[in-house]
């Protein structure tokens, strides 16, 4: 058996690393630049969340509930990945740990009230072990009295690690092994014969003939399905363009991650241990149609600022160390590709947006089981990669959300709102644009997920020809 992986990044990488554990025999290659340009786990922080990334309706599903199965089955995974890849605790050739702090402050609205409350209710649900923690007792947090925290809490199993470190590890140990063959190259297409693909082009001008392949490139997927196999109906990729700065914080560092929760339209601040006196602070989110190479400088300003308001008023005394940019491949729907396609040896794993890290020791051993024929969870076939848009937001529990995070996005981007009825007008403006959106492309039983307004705004994405949970390209499950 051959199998050529297409990308190198974690998602790339994890399934090499889980086909050498499942077949040592197995014949990989594992293609992508060695740079890893526009890498998402190269400007990650990288936090292993799960409840922390939770809002108020995020398991309204079935779909919801069993990403987060995922997600906390990749919990429970990493502390044997960490020994396996990183070395023993105490032993660790890269930075990790675990424990993050949540913070409830006042940076902005009630939104994050309900979110903070969202996760202390889904971890007593859970059983997960959350502790009510003074904020003040918080190692090395010492954020702007206006914006201190009233409440916060310690989730002691949500961890951290350094990517940019794991990933040259985890890349050293897989292609340190003999039947792996790593090639610094881009591939730009796939030729197909006979309902199968039989040979990768690369840059170069070379040709790889696999018996199987796995297409896990990132937020270029669309470009590159476009020029090889174009009539294969996977929807549309885009570039959630993030950035995150490294900063030298000597004795400011930090040994836990601290955060807050889900804010509108992003994860919130948040600051986490990346080696010896530094300390990563993230993260902002753009969506674009294609790469952005740079990030811009009103985020960077937004991030620096909330770091230094919101966590510790001495990172404005840290030296800048690095600023990352990477893009998170976000899917037309959101939600991840998995599985086999209608071309019979090639399999599809992306579209993760930031949860691609997190989640790689589960969904890349469970694409290999796929791949051998062995039974994995049945939920997986509403992830396949050519599925129908799943819509499963109502229209108006969507315009309320969008509605709920637009406000909450401008009060993080300093938006001071006049002492007048200007707040309840702002609030009505947005509703007003976002019903004679949903209006226009047609959404009059189902909604537009925030972080994807101006993707329907601008024709990026196709409305459906009816808009009914019957027609072609919707799934049903709205959430009320």
């Amino acid at each position: 058996m051959k199998v050529a992986i297409v990308g190198n990044g974690v998602l790339g990488t994890m399934t090499a690393r889980a086909w050498l554990r499942a077949d040592p025999s197995v014949e990989l290659v594992l293609i992508g630049p060695a740079a890893r340009p526009g890498s998402a786990t190269r400007a990650a922080a990288a936090m292993l969340n799960s409840f922390t990334e939770l809002e108020g309706d995020s398991l309204h599903t079935p779909l919801d509930r069993f990403k987060f199965d995922l997600s906390r089955a990749a919990t429970a995974a990493w502390p044997d990945v960490f020994d396996e890849v990183c070395g023993p605790p105490g032993e660790a050739t890269v930075p990790y740990g675990f424990g993050t702090y949540v913070l409830n402050n006042t940076a902005t609205d009630d939104l994050d009230d309900e979110n903070f409350a969202a996760m202390q209710r889904f971890c007593a649900e859970y059983d997960e072990p959350c502790h009510d923690v003074d904020p003040a007792s918080i190692p090395n947090y010492r954020p702007d009295p206006r914006f201190r925290a009233l409440k916060a809490v310690l989730l002691p199993r949500e961890g951290w690690v350094n990517p940019k470190r794991f990933l040259d590890a985890l890349t050293a140990q897989v292609t340190g092994h003999p039947n792996v063959t790593a090639l610094d190259a881009t591939a730009t297409g796939l030729t197909e014969r006979g309902g199968r693909i039989v040979a990768a082009t690369l840059d170069n001008g070379a040709q790889v003939e696999a018996d199987q392949f796995v297409l896990c490139n990132g937020a270029a997927m669309s470009s590159f399905l476009a020029g090889c196999l174009p009539e294969l109906p996977v929807q549309r990729m885009f570039y959630g363009v993030g950035m995150s700065i490294e900063l030298a914080t000597g004795a400011e560092s930090h040994t836990h991650c601290v955060r807050t929760t889900n804010r509108g339209l992003a994860c919130g601040v948040y600051s986490v241990p990346y080696g010896p006196e530094r300390t990563l602070v993230g993260a902002t989110n753009y969506i674009s149609t294609g790469p952005l190479d740079t990030g811009h400088v009103g985020s960077a300003y937004t991030l620096l600022k909330s770091a230094m308001d919101q966590i510790n008023t001495g990172f404005m005394r840290a030296g800048l160390v690095n600023v990352n940019v990477g893009w998170r491949p976000t899917t037309s729907d959101t939600y991840p590709l998995f599985g086999r396609t209608s071309v019979d040896n090639l399999f599809v794993l992306g579209g993760t947006k930031r949860d691609g890290f997190h989640l790689s020791p589960v969904i890349c051993r469970d694409l290999v089981a796929l791949m051998l024929h062995e039974p994995i969870d049945a939920r997986y076939e509403t992830l396949a990669p050519e599925r129908a848009l799943i819509r499963n937001l109502g229209r108006e529990a969507a315009i309320d959300k969008g509605v709920r995070h637009q406000y909450n996005a401008a009060l993080q981007h300093d938006f001071v709102p006049a002492r007048s009825r200007m707040p309840e007008q702002l609030r009505a403006m947005i509703r007003s644009d976002l019903e004679a959106l949903h209006d226009r492309v047609g959404a009059t039983d189902w909604g537009i997920p925030p972080e994807l307004v101006d993707m329907y705004r601008y024709g990026h994405i196709a409305a459906p020809t009816v808009a009914s949970p019957a027609a072609p390209n919707v799934i049903a499950g709205v959430a009320a």
